[in-house]
């Protein structure tokens, strides 16, 4: 495990566009699904559609997994990815959720659109604090 990510490693994290969100329901099923995150160097804040199981999994169990990967299709070895391991919790308003807002919408400009911008109340933004981390580059764990 790593205790601290280096700057390369926050810079990885902040350019990626999705990463795989992994929660846990009632029963123990472990359930992996895309997600749109930005990471601020310290939380992971990620913008949810109001009602969905993830957020009841949360609630339930706010341990969650959060993995942050790439690779060149043609170069496996040069696969890299950071997982986050952490709690979770689940934001409506004030003032950290309209910060982690306005971070997802300067990275994710449908968040700006007609279509797609929100505004505080409307959808839920799960924080996640990191309680440890794993990285690998080029198929070694450091």
């Amino acid at each position: 495990m790593v205790e601290k990510l280096s700057k390369s490693d926050v810079d990885f994290i902040q350019q990626l566009p999705v990463c795989r969100l992994a929660t846990v329901t009632k029963d123990s099923e472990p359930v992996v699904r895309p997600v749109w995150a930005v990471f601020d160097s310290v939380f992971v804040y990620i913008a949810s559609d109001p009602d969905t199981p993830k957020l009841e999994h949360i609630e339930e169990n706010p341990e969650v997994s959060l993995s942050c990967d790439d690779y060149d299709r043609d170069n496996w070895s040069n696969a890299k990815g950071v997982r986050i391991q952490g709690e979770a919790e689940i934001l409506w308003k004030g003032e950290e959720y309209q910060y982690a807002h306005s971070l997802l919408e300067e990275k994710f400009p449908e968040y700006r659109s007609e279509k797609g911008k929100w505004k505080e109340g409307d959808v839920p933004i799960i924080k996640i604090t990191p309680t440890s981390y794993g990285k690998w580059v080029m198929g070694e764990w450091k």
